[in-house]
């Protein structure tokens, strides 16, 4: 089958007549593991800092966790694969990428 502008495949590879809400979006990934080949990518780009925006992608539970954080901060979001969801989010919700890492004295 062929897609339309009035078809579009979601996130699961079945036709839809609309966009899945986030709500439906966080019931799906909610528990999701993603198995070995899961993954999460946060693009920080200079570009979409000036724009005052950064990017999430994710196959996994981190999209259900982002959603539970800072659903009202998603500015629009899509799917690019099969697989998993992108967000397009409000920097006002991003501490920036440094957080992602603990303090470590000695390793």
């Amino acid at each position: 089958m062929i897609d339309t502008k009035d078809n579009k495949k979601d996130a699961w590879g079945t036709l839809i007549s609309k966009k899945p809400t986030l709500n439906e979006i966080k019931k799906h990934f909610k528990g999701k593991g993603g198995g070995p080949e899961g993954e999460s990518h946060v693009i920080d780009a200079n570009a979409d800092k000036k724009e005052g925006f950064v990017w999430v992608y994710s196959t996994k539970a981190d999209a259900a966790k982002i959603i539970d954080r800072c659903g009202n901060a998603i500015l629009e979001y899509s799917f690019l694969d099969g697989q998993g969801v992108q967000f397009k989010i409000d920097r006002k919700a991003f501490r920036g990428i440094h957080c992602a890492f603990r303090l470590t004295k000695d390793l």
